[in-house]
């Protein structure tokens, strides 16, 4: 790549990665010493599991990203359906995970792809070349096929690194600077690589090395050059989730919000503009604007979906007014709630008027009638499911008793995952979504709020962090611990987290086996989100929601799921 060009990643990207992961010059230790292991030594057997798995992907009609598991699953089945060694199973995985992929990375033009070589493809006993942040600066002595490669990738348009692992890619496609990967390494990099890849929903095709051991290895050049020249007719660009974002919080602003909701006519008005603007993470507005980017073919948001994204707001915002009044919280955003503000007769009337102007930004959207309606019968249903769980959390707290795990998953599931289906169903209505798409929004919110809440109670019962646990709210963390207590323990629990309040003696007693327990059903939930999108057809929205469930649910709670280690490959 042109230096200068190089000198702006290396500036844009070094302070944003661990120093663990940038490119050094001594070669990653992790690659399996034994010579082509996982990969066929032969071209023509690698050839011939290449189009094996054409043959088998070419029929099912897969729509990516693909899950881990199913990319395991398919994987056995096409080494199964080619009679092929076992031992090629992971080969084969990479090589299906590229059948689906094609088209896409294809479709991607030159200059926004990026190229990934691996350092240990450098001649040690040659190489005159050099390392900055981001790995080797290739000095083109042809003393291995790094520079050739280069060069032609380079005058195709990519962007070209010689790098270990897929944290520089992450990055570069979380800026907006690239939308395609074409990536070269070890196949037990590639291996780790896949959970990552996958949650980012990063279009890439791989061509594993086919002798590794980190020093002086080799790759199917061939191959290699087929990859970087793949092109099909021009695609438009991938979303930039951080750029979007951005421009939904910006909606927000006083002036912003003043275009949308009409100008202030009073106190009560001003209470509430005010209040919408207050700090918050905008989740809810911001997946139905990805809603209707994904549907819309990217178009920019246009005022109807403004509308829409200010009345999703509107409503989350009226009901954090009212739990703050309900569970007696005096605090939010780190400053005191609104109640305490302005007193609860006041509040109670803000988060009323809220609510009333949400449903007349719906109502007036200009879309057809028919669509209104739709929308008006969402929200109410949305509005509906949201009362109901917080009705079941405000009768217990009448009766408090230890909960089973499924109880609060129950009021989780109500109270989070109805506001995401209003704010993602409501963008799917303007744009006349299918019933498939409703029907996936619905299973995907119900997960994807489930997950946002079991990550927030886990996060209550750290050690640092133990505020929340004054109201003693609903928690999976504790029902899961009192399920793994004896008699006398499920005793001693309950009198502290009812009668004693001692919040450290709780959280450290329920730390032990609540919080390990909670994140496994955390990753449970975070996968069935991503299962849910499996109907998806399409490409963009399916990858959209994918990358969304990362950045707001963060990262796994637990560990990854991952490929068959070499001795699982039989299985």
């Amino acid at each position: 790549m042109i230096m200068a060009d190089r000198n702006q990643i290396v500036a844009r990207l070094v302070a944003g990665i661990d120093p663990r992961v940038r490119g050094t010059p001594a070669d990653r230790p992790g690659a399996s010493p034994e010579k082509g292991f996982g990969v066929p030594p032969e071209r023509a057997e690698r050839d011939r599991l290449r189009r094996a798995a054409r043959r088998f992907v070419e029929p099912l009609d897969l729509t990516p990203p693909l899950p881990l598991a199913d990319l395991v699953d398919l994987a056995r089945r096409a080494v199964a359906d080619a009679s092929a060694d076992p031992a090629y199973t992971n080969f084969m995985a990479v090589l299906v995970s590229n059948e689906v992929w094609k088209d896409e990375v294809a479709s991607t033009p030159f200059d926004r792809r990026i190229f990934l070589l691996p350092q240990c493809l450098r001649s040690r006993r040659c190489c005159r070349g050099e390392f900055d942040e981001l790995g080797l600066l290739c000095a083109g002595c042809g003393a291995c096929p790094i520079a050739g490669l280069e060069d032609e990738a380079e005058r195709l348009g990519y962007i070209t690194l010689v790098a270990e692992g897929t944290t520089v890619a992450c990055r570069l496609l979380e800026m907006g600077l690239v939308d395609a990967v074409v990536g070269v390494s070890c196949l037990s990099v590639l291996e780790r690589a896949f959970a990552p890849m996958s949650e980012d929903a990063v279009p890439g095709l791989a061509i594993p090395l086919i002798r590794d051991g980190c020093e002086d290895t080799a790759v199917d050049v061939d191959w290699v050059r087929e990859a970087l020249n793949s092109s099909a007719p021009r695609r438009r660009p991938r979303i930039d989730i951080e750029a979007l974002r951005s421009e939904v919080s910006s909606w927000f602003e006083p002036d912003a919000l003043g275009e949308v909701l009409g100008q202030c006519d009073g106190e009560t008005t001003q209470i509430a503009h005010d209040w919408l603007a207050r700090a918050g993470k905008r989740w809810r507005p911001f997946l139905g604007v990805c809603i209707a980017r994904a549907l819309s073919g990217g178009e920019r948001p246009s005022d109807s979906l403004r509308r829409l994204a200010v009345a999703v707001e509107c409503f989350h915002k009226a009901s954090l007014i009212h739990d703050d009044i309900e569970d007696a919280d005096g605090f939010r955003y780190e400053d005191a709630s609104l109640h305490r503000r302005y007193g609860v007769p006041v509040a109670l009337n803000v988060g009323d008027f809220l609510i009333g102007e949400g449903y007349r930004l719906i109502a007036g959207c200009p879309v057809r009638p028919a669509r209104i309606a739709q929308m008006l019968s969402i929200a109410a249903d949305g509005h509906r499911t949201l009362c109901l769980g917080q009705g079941a959390e405000l009768c217990w707290r009448r009766r408090p008793r230890i909960l089973e795990p499924a109880e609060v998953l129950d009021i989780f599931r109500r109270k989070t995952a109805g506001a995401f289906e209003v704010a993602m169903r409501l963008a799917a209505a303007a744009a006349g979504a299918d019933a498939t798409v409703h029907s996936v929004l619905r299973a995907f919110s119900s997960a994807l709020g489930a997950a946002y809440q079991v990550g927030d109670d886990i996060d209550d019962f750290a050690e640092d962090s133990s505020a929340r646990l004054a109201t003693r709210p609903p928690s999976l963390v504790f029902a899961l611990a009192c399920g793994d207590a004896d008699g006398a323990e499920r005793s001693e629990l309950a009198r502290l987290w009812f009668e004693d309040g001692d919040q450290r003696r709780v959280g450290k007693l329920v730390r032990r086996t609540g919080a390990p327990a909670a994140a496994e059903i955390f990753e449970e939930c975070r996968e069935e989100a991503v299962r849910a999108l499996e109907p998806l057809r399409n490409v963009e929205l399916k990858s959209l929601l994918q990358r969304c469930i990362g950045r707001i649910l963060g990262p796994p709670r637990s560990p990854r799921r991952r490929l068959p280690a070499p001795d699982e490959r039989a299985l």
